[in-house]
């Protein structure tokens, strides 16, 4: 038998299901799949393959059974570890470890990718990315807080490990600001900051948490220099094009139900109890 070259789009939801139903089940089969999943016979044997795939499933004859990588696996779920899922994927999993090896070679670079060329460099390396593992494999990475997205450009890049640095955080910030405030077709002197936080996260390849700490520090350090102002309750400039995901498990009920929180509404940042929406830089810092 060949083996398949091309990733069957599974969710991690689905995998984290079927890993819990193995678990649960001497021997797991592709109605048993199908009955309790609410799918057809053909969608549940294809996700069987690809969770076999990932090796946390062992096949025999008709059916399928869970292995000691099967619970462990669960256990990372269940104790909220997604490092560990991350790198599990990283060490077992074909498409993903090539996903990641492609953002990777970016990661010095200012600006992300998009979907479209993530998969052009994938077929120019041959690589085994297609635009449906991409997509998946955007959704899984996301999720498990391994890459961002820039809510406004929607370009995908991996999140650096490292910390960043006050100094080079700061130079980058007034950077984005005076392009953002002075652009052709963009003239105030107030940004807005989750348009600022968007562009800074993705040059620096850090999360928005990291930025909002590196903006307090460094307002505090240049008060005086840079003013915060707030924004209506309601406002449009507080809508962004895409929504941000997070796993976000309740209880131990969660591995069978992992949620995804989407918010368009961006946010400000909070000082002292104090929330500000836009950002003005008046001298050098």
């Amino acid at each position: 038998m060949v083996e398949r070259k091309t990733m069957r789009p599974i969710t991690l939801r689905r995998v984290i299901e079927i890993c819990s139903l193995a678990t649960q089940n001497k021997r797991l089969t592709v109605e048993t799949v199908s009955n309790k999943l609410n799918c057809s016979e053909s969608r549940a044997k294809e996700m069987l393959l690809e969770v076999e795939k990932i090796g946390l499933l062992n096949h025999s004859d008709n059916f399928w059974v869970s292995n000691s990588r099967t619970s462990e696996f669960l256990e990372y779920f269940e104790k909220e570890e997604w490092a560990k899922i991350h790198h599990y994927f990283l060490e077992n999993y074909q498409f993903y470890k090539e996903f990641i090896q492609v953002l990777q070679g970016h990661i010095a670079g200012q600006q992300g990718l998009s979907m479209d060329d993530i998969v052009k460099e994938s077929t120019e390396h041959k690589l085994h990315l297609n635009k449906t593992a991409v997509e998946v494999l955007t959704d899984w990475c996301e999720r498990l807080g391994v890459i961002q997205r820039n809510l406004y450009s929607a370009k995908i890049y991996l999140i650096k490990e490292e910390t960043e640095k006050l100094e080079n955080f700061t130079k980058t910030l007034v950077k984005i600001y005076r392009k953002l405030a002075f652009s052709q077709w963009h003239k105030e002197v107030y940004v807005e900051i989750p348009l600022i936080r968007e562009n800074v996260c993705e040059e620096l390849k850090i999360t928005r948490k990291t930025f909002d700490d590196l903006l307090k520090e460094t307002y505090l350090k240049n008060f005086g220099k840079i003013e915060f102002s707030g924004a209506p309750i309601t406002t449009l400039a507080k809508k962004s094009p895409l929504s941000e995901k997070k796993l976000t498990p309740i209880g131990k009920e969660a591995i069978l139900s992992a949620n995804s929180t989407l918010k368009k509404e961006r946010e400000g940042i909070t000082i002292n109890r104090k929330s500000y929406y836009y950002l003005a830089i008046h001298e050098t810092v």
